[in-house]
Formats: structure tokens, C-alpha cells, sequence
């Protein structure tokens, strides 16, 4: 095949039968002899199973519960797997008349082997897609291929990675996860109405993961293989302590509670690593033969909070009620002159339908009318953030490790709580007997003192210092319908839909309104905090097409420009990762002895930035990328295309002229398929003569369809590369781990 443009004065070509001239892996007119599919080679269909096994006993005086758990999770990618052992023993008595106990204790151990999500470098997930679908999973000799068996790699330049199957299988990353929790509760009864208890809990989590990565995967293990190993212990325990009080007088109801509680938390890491393997024999097992090793590190950090907090609650005649609370919390995590916050709530609700009035309503089953407004606090920051840390190390110098030290962030004496008012009104109204309800509330959520990273002047020798500099405005209705449309002695049909519409706004940024980039990434900030945005705005340029032919007749492009995105010379907002509209929708339908569940849920109103662009889309030229671009990439006779041209060539990466940008950017919105099941009862009748109390089969169908809008790419517009807990990174997609449709079968026995 040959192909060849020409571009007023410059012109490329490319010729198969001078270019691909392997003959491991094409044939004499360059066509390739593999069309290796390496999604298809690097997933499976993987089985799954739970078993669960509850006892349960106790009288009068007493109960017992034991619960164990066994799930074996195995991935939908080569290799991997999650196992999970959890079990739970729970003791309630009362001995004494005025005394009451109660002890729980839960362990849950988790294990697996697992393949990273996102990120730029070239693991399984990555590399399934931009993997060459010329090259095999084998050479002839035996041995895995990568991207750099082939000279035509180095010729056309192409990024030299390892195929994901030989990585799946020769880079072995483990997790391990051991949780022991447990709590135990004395509840003294002072007097009718009046107890006081006190409740003591304690969390312990250890985390340790290895990572072994072979000798022979090509890049990701250079130079020849690493080994590390780390592990975390978080250790966390809470005493509470509280008065509680409750009384009904004729038609006057009282609730009260007070009480204050002591929380802490340590965290512990540390971890190894070291590169330079001669083989593949001890993996992480002698860290001590890798002739490179890396300096150890190590962290701990610690912070306490302690509550006082007042609840009281007053009913008149189930008609008219008034609830108020308050809360003064401490945390160690604030400057020295912030570390406590008062926090107070007041709530009214009116029950129309007991007035005397509503008695001979037949239309109305249920009407009830609420309010209330209140402050919540936020203490989600690093411990010491308050404080200036001192960064210390070792570096090498001359062969030998040498100690540093510096100031790494500034102190911020006068950091105090994050808070949020809400205020909100609402209404449930139920109907024909209650087989019609809503429940529709308004709020109006403002947050302010936000704690955020504020920007410097590079002149302080910092980049940021955590202050407390801005607000966020969430406004929007909660919506929820329940029906009954059918209710008879063999068929019932019951709906529920839940509904949110959130309106989200930054309102102020500090004093002079800065933006605030945030997730830096491929050519800057990917998204960015702007006062009248949402707080989650994709940032980036916007692409208007490419730059043609007629672009550099008339002078508006150079020569080295044709074929190249256009794009605009500031960067905006592109879009948001949160929200308009968020809810569900089910049916739970029951014929006889048959249950049938359908729980959809769907996402309206948003975008998602589909970080893999960057790969599969604008690099194209250096990694395998969308099958679109065979189509639309500019060719001089399709000047309104977005797609950039295909340079394939060896004197530059053409594909490189990437950056983030409205083309990365589509309607993330979707409407997924949650669960179906349909399940089956036996008959009482049938249960005994079989010796067991009851009896239900079921089949599962989880995530069986996803439906999305035609321009996302991706697996799931759902997710983020940057963590879960990254609340400026939400539907920012590299290449996340797929999430998997099952299916399953089950059965619960009574016994």
C-alpha cells in the first residue's frame, strides 16, 4: 500500500513495504501477520462467590450474635483478585434491672493481587490500550514481546512499553488489609426515663502491600526489576458519655441528650525499596541482593478531638415539634487560636394531617411541613497543617548519603474550622391511603472559611499555605416518590425514586478572589477553583479544529503547523465534574412467591474529562489510539475535522502536540442498570418437611448495561484518576479499572 500527501511544499510518506519489513511479524508487502486484540488477551471472565453464616440466640436477659463471612472476588483482569474474611461476635445482657451491657467485636481481613488504575505509567491498564495490535503476545522464542522487539518501534518512533499480559503476569503487586474493631457500652437507669451511658470503641487497621516487578518487563522495571514493601497502621479509639432523657406527659413529649466524647488518632508508615535484580527468584523476599537500593522512609502523625454536645427535642400532640442542638467541638488539627468551633441546629415540624381538621380527609393519608437551619464543621485536613513542617532526608552525595533539611510549608496559626450552614424547608405529602408519597425538600447549604492550599508568590519560597480563604454556595431540591400502583392478594408493584438537583457555585476566594489551579497535569492545571464556577471545573484550552491547508496559504499558520490542533491561546473552563441532576429509580415487583427488583440510577448534567485523550487520541503516531482516527484525521480534504493529522515518522514524535483541551471533554451523563434480581420463596410447608424455617433463591444481574452518551470513550464516565477522596478531581478518567457486569446465583436459609 502506498500513501502519500502533499502539503504546498511539504510532504510526507509512508511506505509499508520500506517501513514494516519484519518478517517476524509481517509479511513481503508489509501487512501485518498478528491482529492481537489486548484487551481481549489482558481480561477474562472471572467467577466470584460469598458464603454467609449467621447464629443468633438470647431471652429475656440476653442475646447473642455471631456473623462470618467468606468472599472470593477474582478480577476481570489477568491475575487479579480480592479475598475478604470478616466476622463478627455481638453480646447484649441486662444483668440488673438498672444495668445494661453490650460488647461488640468485628475482624475483617482482606487480601488480593492488584494492577493500578490511571496514572501515567505504563501498567496493564494503560498498556491494553496503547499496546501495538501488530505485535504478539509471544516471540518465536518463547519470550513475552514489547514494543521494542520490533526495529520499526525505534524507526517510527513509537513509546517502548511492555505487552499487559507479560506484565500481568510478571509484575506481582499484593495488598493486604487487617481490620480489628471493637466496642463495649455500660447503660446505667437512673430513674424512669433517665440513663446514662458510656461507651469506649477502639479501630485498628494494618495495611501491607508488596510489589515485585520481573527483571524482563521492559521500562516500568529499568533498571532490572524492583522490589518494595510498605506498611501502615492506623490506630484509633473514642469514648463517649452521655446523659439521655425521655418522657411523655399527656400529650407533651421531651427528648433530651448531653454528653461529651474524647477521639484520637496515630498513623504509622513505612517503607523500602530497591532496584537492580540479576533474576527473578527472591522477588520481595530478599530485598538485600538489589544492588540499588532506595533510602527507607517512614512517617507518623497524630491528632485528638473532644465534643461536648446538647440535644432537645419537644412534641406536642404528634403535631408540633421543635428540636435544638449544639455541639462544641475541638481538634488538634487548627492553630492555636482556633481549635474549638461552637456548632448549633434548630428544627420545626407541624403535622397538618393530626389536626382536627384533617380527620375527614379521604384524599390525604399524610401532610407534614419542616424546616430548620443549622452549622456542621469540617476538620478533613493533614494533621499539623496548621504548623511549619520541616522536610528531612538524605541525598546522595560524592557515594555517600548526606542529611537536608528544609522548612516545607508555612505555619497558620489563625487556621480554624471549615463551616456550613444549611437552611432547608420541605413537605411529605402522602395520598389514596399512602400509596402515593413525596417527600420534597429545598436547601440552601453555604460553606464558608474554606480550607483550601492558597497560592504564593514564588518570591516566600512556598507554593501555597493551607488558610481558610473561601465559600461555596450548594442550593437544589431533594425529591422522593414512593407508589404502590397494584396491591393485591398475589401481585404487588412498588416504585421509589429518589432525585437531587444541586446547584454549585464558589462564591468568594480570599480577599482578592484569586483562582486557585488545581491537578496539574499534561500542560497545567487540569482544573481550577474560580469564584462564580463550580468547584470542580475541568480548566484547559479550546480546541477549534486543526490548521489547514488554506490556514497557511493565507498566512495564518507556518508550514510546521499544518495538520496540528487549534487551539485557543489562554486556558477556560471546559466543563464541570459535578452534577446537575443525581437519583435512582426502582421497582420491586412480587407475584406469589416470586420478587422481581429493577434499580436503575442515572447521573444528568455533567462532564467527564477523559484524561486518556491524551493517549489514545492526540499522541497517536507514538501508541496504538481511537480506531476513529483512521477516518477522521486531517487529510487536506476534511478541513473541518478535530482530529490532528498522522505523522508517522522517525524524525520527531508528530503525535506529541497534546494538552488538555474542550476535545477531552464530553457529557458525562448516564443511566446504568444498578442491580436486577428475581428472586424465589419456598413454601413454609415445603421448608419444614426439609427441617429448615425459610427458604429464597435468587439470581443477580449487577451493572449489566450502562448506557452513555454516544461521544464518551471510556469505560465508565463515572470515577476519577486522582482518588476518591480528591473533592477537585471528581470524572477526571484516565484509565480506570473497568467495572465489571456479574451475575449471580444464591440461596438464603433459615435455619
Amino acid at each position: 500500500l502506498e500513501n502519500e500527501n502533499t502539503y504546498q511544499g511539504k510532504s510526507w510518506s509512508l511506505n509499508k513495504t520500506d517501513w514494516f519489513n519484519d518478517p517476524t511479524y509481517f509479511d513481503s508487502n508489509g501487512n501485518p501477520l498478528y491482529n492481537t486484540n489486548w484487551q481481549e488477551e489482558a481480561t477474562r471472565t472471572a467467577a466470584s462467590h460469598n458464603h454467609q453464616l449467621n447464629i443468633q440466640q438470647g431471652d429475656e436477659k440476653s442475646s447473642t450474635g455471631a456473623f462470618l463471612n467468606y468472599t472470593d472476588q477474582q478480577g476481570i483482569v489477568n491475575n487479579t483478585f480480592s479475598k475478604r474474611v470478616n466476622g463478627k461476635l455481638a453480646y447484649d445482657s441486662k444483668p440488673l434491672d438498672w444495668l445494661s451491657t453490650s460488647v461488640n467485636l468485628l475482624v475483617n481481613h482482606t487480601w488480593g493481587r492488584y494492577t493500578p488504575e490511571d496514572g501515567g505509567g505504563q501498567d496493564a491498564r494503560r498498556t491494553m490500550i496503547e499496546m501495538l495490535p501488530w505485535l504478539p503476545i509471544y516471540q518465536p522464542d518463547g519470550e513475552y514481546t514489547s514494543s521494542s522487539s520490533s526495529s520499526i518501534t525505534d524507526v517510527l518512533g513509537f513509546e517502548g512499553m511492555s505487552n499487559p499480559v507479560a506484565i500481568l503476569d510478571k509484575q506481582k503487586r499484593m495488598r493486604y488489609n487487617t481490620q480489628i474493631f471493637g466496642n463495649a457500652a455500660l447503660t446505667f437507669h437512673l430513674a424512669d426515663g433517665l440513663d446514662l451511658k458510656t461507651q469506649f470503641g477502639v479501630d485498628n487497621h494494618r495495611k501491607d502491600y508488596k510489589g515485585y516487578s520481573s527483571i524482563i518487563l521492559n521500562n516500568i522495571s529499568r533498571p532490572n526489576g524492583w522490589a518494595e514493601i510498605q506498611h501502615t497502621n492506623t490506630f484509633y479509639w473514642q469514648e463517649e458519655t452521655y446523659l439521655t432523657y425521655n418522657k411523655t406527659f399527656d400529650r407533651h413529649r421531651i427528648n433530651a441528650m448531653a454528653g461529651l466524647s474524647w477521639q484520637e488518632r496515630t498513623y504509622e508508615y513505612d517503607a523500602s525499596r530497591t532496584e537492580g535484580f540479576t533474576d527473578d527468584f527472591y522477588e520481595w523476599n530478599n530485598m538485600g541482593v538489589g544492588r540499588t537500593p532506595s533510602s527507607p522512609s517512614s512517617s507518623w502523625n497524630q491528632w485528638r478531638m473532644n465534643s461536648y454536645f446538647l440535644r432537645a427535642a419537644y412534641s406536642y400532640n404528634d403535631r408540633y415539634s421543635l428540636t435544638v442542638t449544639g455541639r462544641y467541638d475541638g481538634s488538634s488539627k487548627f492553630g492555636a487560636n482556633n481549635k474549638y468551633a461552637f456548632f448549633p441546629s434548630a428544627g420545626l415540624a407541624w403535622n397538618v394531617s393530626n389536626e382536627d381538621f384533617m380527620q375527614d380527609n379521604t384524599f390525604i393519608s399524610n401532610l407534614k411541613l419542616h424546616t430548620s437551619y443549622g452549622l456542621t464543621g469540617n476538620s478533613e485536613i493533614d494533621p499539623y497543617s496548621a504548623l511549619a513542617n520541616v522536610t528531612a532526608g538524605t541525598y546522595l552525595l560524592d557515594g555517600t548519603r548526606a542529611p537536608y533539611s528544609y522548612l516545607g510549608t508555612m505555619s497558620n496559626p489563625d487556621l480554624k474550622w471549615e463551616k456550613t450552614g444549611t437552611y432547608d424547608v420541605g413537605v411529605e405529602l402522602g395520598i389514596l391511603q399512602n400509596r402515593l408519597n413525596f417527600d420534597v425538600s429545598y436547601y440552601n447549604r453555604t460553606t464558608t472559611d474554606l480550607l483550601l492550599g492558597a497560592p504564593l508568590p514564588n518570591s516566600t519560597g512556598f507554593s501555597s499555605v493551607m488558610k481558610n480563604i473561601g465559600s461555596v454556595r450548594n442550593q437544589g431540591v431533594d425529591i422522593m416518590v414512593t407508589a404502590t400502583p397494584v396491591s393485591t392478594t398475589d401481585f404487588n408493584w412498588n416504585i421509589t425514586l429518589n432525585g437531587n438537583y444541586n446547584k454549585n457555585e464558589v462564591l468568594k476566594l480570599g480577599d482578592n478572589n484569586e483562582d486557585i489551579p488545581q491537578n496539574s497535569w499534561v500542560g497545567g492545571p487540569n482544573s481550577i477553583i474560580r469564584v462564580g464556577e463550580n468547584l470542580n471545573s475541568f480548566y484547559g484550552y479550546e480546541r477549534y479544529g486543526v490548521y489547514t491547508i488554506e490556514d497557511y496559504e493565507a498566512g495564518d499558520a507556518t508550514l510546521a503547523q499544518v495538520g496540528r490542533a487549534k487551539r485557543s491561546t489562554t486556558q477556560q473552563v471546559l466543563g464541570k465534574g459535578m452534577p446537575d441532576w443525581t437519583g435512582s429509580f426502582i421497582n420491586a415487583l412480587n407475584y406469589k412467591n416470586f420478587d422481581l427488583t429493577v434499580d436503575l440510577q442515572f447521573v444528568y448534567g455533567v462532564e467527564t474529562m477523559q484524561q486518556f485523550f491524551h493517549s489514545t487520541y492526540d499522541r497517536f503516531g507514538i501508541t496504538n489510539g481511537l480506531e476513529t482516527i483512521l477516518t477522521d484525521a486531517y487529510n487536506g480534504s476534511n478541513p473541518n475535522t478535530m482530529q490532528q493529522a498522522i505523522y508517522l515518522t522517525n524524525n520527531g514524535h508528530a503525535g506529541q502536540d497534546t494538552n488538555v483541551d474542550s476535545q477531552w471533554v464530553t457529557n458525562g451523563s448516564y443511566l446504568r442498570f444498578n442491580v436486577i434480581q428475581l428472586g424465589y420463596t419456598f413454601e413454609s410447608s415445603l421448608c419444614k418437611r426439609l427441617g429448615i424455617s425459610a427458604l429464597r433463591v435468587y439470581a443477580n444481574a449487577n451493572n449489566p448495561w450502562l448506557i452513555t452518551s454516544k461521544d464518551f470513550q471510556g469505560y465508565d464516565p463515572e470515577g476519577t484518576s486522582l482518588g476518591d477522596s480528591n473533592k477537585f478531581g471528581q470524572n477526571m478518567v484516565f484509565f480506570s479499572y473497568p467495572r465489571a457486569k456479574s451475575f449471580m446465583f444464591g440461596m438464603n436459609i433459615t435455619l
